[in-house]
């Protein structure tokens, strides 16, 4: 014996109610415009920041050719990451014993002794990618370095190798990219 269903979806189609209604153009329109909106926010976010000018003159005269897949902060075949320009002594790098920290003014101190070495090696605190410094040895000629434990750091690898008695930019600046660099 079969049941009787009730009356009551029956009634509800009869005061109005309207079952879910297949709309397959407004769907596929819709996933059209969020694929492509998903699209344009992708490409925007991947795309390349385009480089800082660089200040110094010099170093645009050095730079590879234009299409060179280098760029600053690239591992170059003579194993730096910058091209060397500038002055590579200590003359403009900042009195030590102005600053009150003492591992500040040890990396000041530090720069004084090895400013050729600082003037070749990359410095990963990016500023030389802001086109702010030329290498890490710009860095003690301003007050960067005073609140960057990456300057600091860089110049301490460096001063310690070097009293080790190595003295290749390259091999220093591998010893830099294993500490400072970005798979750290």
């Amino acid at each position: 014996m079969k049941k009787q269903r009730t009356g009551h979806r029956v009634g509800a189609a009869k005061t109005g109610a309207v079952g879910p209604t297949k709309r397959p153009l407004t769907t596929a329109l819709l996933i059209g415009a969020l694929t492509l909106a998903c699209a344009v926010v992708s490409a925007i976010w991947l795309a390349p920041v385009p480089k800082a000018a660089r200040a110094d003159a010099a170093a645009r005269s050095a730079a590879p050719a234009e299409g060179s897949a280098w760029k600053v902060g690239m591992l170059r075949p003579d194993g730096l990451r910058i091209i060397v320009t500038g002055s590579d002594d200590a003359s403009k790098v900042l009195d030590a014993e102005q600053f009150s920290r003492s591992d500040v003014r040890h990396g000041y101190w530090v720069a004084a002794q090895i400013p050729a070495v600082l003037n070749k090696l990359y410095c990963w605190c990016g500023c030389e990618n802001r086109g702010v410094h030329r290498s890490n040895l710009q860095c003690f000629e301003d007050g960067m370095a005073e609140d960057c434990e990456v300057c600091l750091g860089t110049a301490e690898i460096a001063y310690d190798m070097t009293s080790k008695g190595i003295t290749d930019a390259a091999q220093i600046q591998a010893a830099v990219d294993v500490h400072w660099g970005p798979n750290r």
